[in-house]
């Protein structure tokens, strides 16, 4: 594992980690988390990848964990910069450090449903997407529509608006957010439009164009993305891609609970893992 720095467009410094394949491997992968959640969880994931022949990059969105400036008030850090900017950075610094190699995606959450948001998708050839869904907060059950609506839509800009930041680990949800990150992540889950509501508003809807192979895992403990909406993420938001859906059950892999980041953790290696080789590496 090697800590590297990338420059955007914009002159941001994103941490980085590089994770090294021995193997003469001509493949990549980069790995975008969910809002609030630090590179390092993915770290032993990302090892184990390295180890399976796949050259694998992660990396802090601007204002999180290592990529988090002194204070988070009064930052500029939107879903554009973490799209058009960060994701973008990282892509193209990766295609030019490995430019015969064919380059892979798995995104986590937000990770695998902002992607077209920016162009940074035509850099890769497949993408992988865990937990990532069409947020409207109608899709989601009952006790999670009424925490969507109190938690985003009055705790959260109030909050907001008195730190200038969010304070995302008071409720459990990761590192702390910036300020307008927090409000994108608003119009995600409250908007009926979701994410194609933002990309719209910041004039970068790719969405239709992505026409790549595309794995979407749902997990049927995961209330932060329930099998219904990670079906309208596929069905309607990546309706051009070539699209596969795999709705895991956590007992029938022998997990009694997996929810939202579990699948990423060291001890589903075995169970759990092999499903992204499967998938990039196909027999």
């Amino acid at each position: 594992m090697k800590k590297i720095t990338i420059q955007t467009q914009d002159h941001y410094p994103i941490a980085a980690h590089y994770f090294e394949s021995k193997t003469l491997s001509e493949k990549c992968i980069v790995i975008s988390t969910g809002v609030g959640m630090p590179q390092r969880f993915f770290f032993n994931f990302a090892q184990w990848l390295a180890t399976q022949g796949f050259h694998t990059y992660t990396y802090d969105y601007r204002g999180i964990a290592l990529s988090k400036p002194k204070t988070l008030k009064g930052m500029k850090a939107s879903y554009y910069e973490w799209t058009n900017q960060d994701f973008t950075g990282v892509s193209l610094y990766v295609r030019k450090a490995h430019p015969k190699a064919q380059m892979y995606h798995i995104g986590h959450s937000f990770g695998g449903n902002s992607l077209g948001m920016s162009t940074a998708y035509t850099n890769y050839e497949k993408f992988l997407g865990v937990g990532s869904q069409y947020g409207y907060y109608r899709n989601f059950p009952l006790k999670m529509k009424v925490i969507i609506v109190l938690g985003f839509g009055v705790l959260s800009p109030l909050l907001s608006s008195l730190l200038g930041y969010f304070p995302s680990p008071w409720i459990g949800l990761g590192e702390p957010l910036p300020k307008k990150v927090m409000s994108d992540w608003g119009v995600f889950l409250l908007k009926k439009g979701s994410m194609l509501s933002l990309a719209n508003d910041y004039n970068e809807n790719h969405y239709d164009k992505i026409t790549k192979p595309m794995l979407l895992i749902s997990i049927d403990d995961d209330n932060f993305a329930p099998k219904k909406a990670v079906d309208v993420l596929a069905n309607k938001v990546y309706a051009n891609a070539a699209v596969e859906r795999l709705h895991l059950v956590p007992k029938e892999y022998g997990i009694k609970r997996l929810g939202h980041n579990n699948f990423f953790r060291k001890k589903n290696k075995n169970n759990l893992w092999p499903i992204v080789l499967d998938w990039f590496n196909p027999n």
